[in-house]
């Protein structure tokens, strides 16, 4: 498992082995946690603009309807432990 990009008690991006993994917080009256399983397209365009990540889970978070289908429930965090890279770091 390979921590791709992570901002504390916001999000984590992760490479789980299968997938790149994007899981993300929602806040309002009870904060949940949302994952979801990124597209090729979206992998690409992280990875040519690793930026992007912080648009694309304001997107998620804004139109979850348009993400749902690849939604993981329950939401999905590394475990301690597992982490073995952060790439960029």
């Amino acid at each position: 498992m390979k921590v791709i990009a992570e901002k504390p008690w916001a999000y984590v991006l992760f490479d789980d082995g299968k997938d790149w993994v994007l899981t993300y917080l929602v806040g309002g009256a009870v904060e949940i946690d949302v994952s979801l399983r990124l597209s090729e397209e979206e992998i690409e365009r992280l990875k040519a603009e690793p930026l992007a990540i912080e648009s694309l889970v304001a997107d998620a978070k804004v139109n979850r309807d348009r993400y749902e289908k690849r939604e993981i429930r329950p939401g999905v965090w590394p475990k301690r432990g597992q982490r073995l890279d952060v790439i960029g770091s």
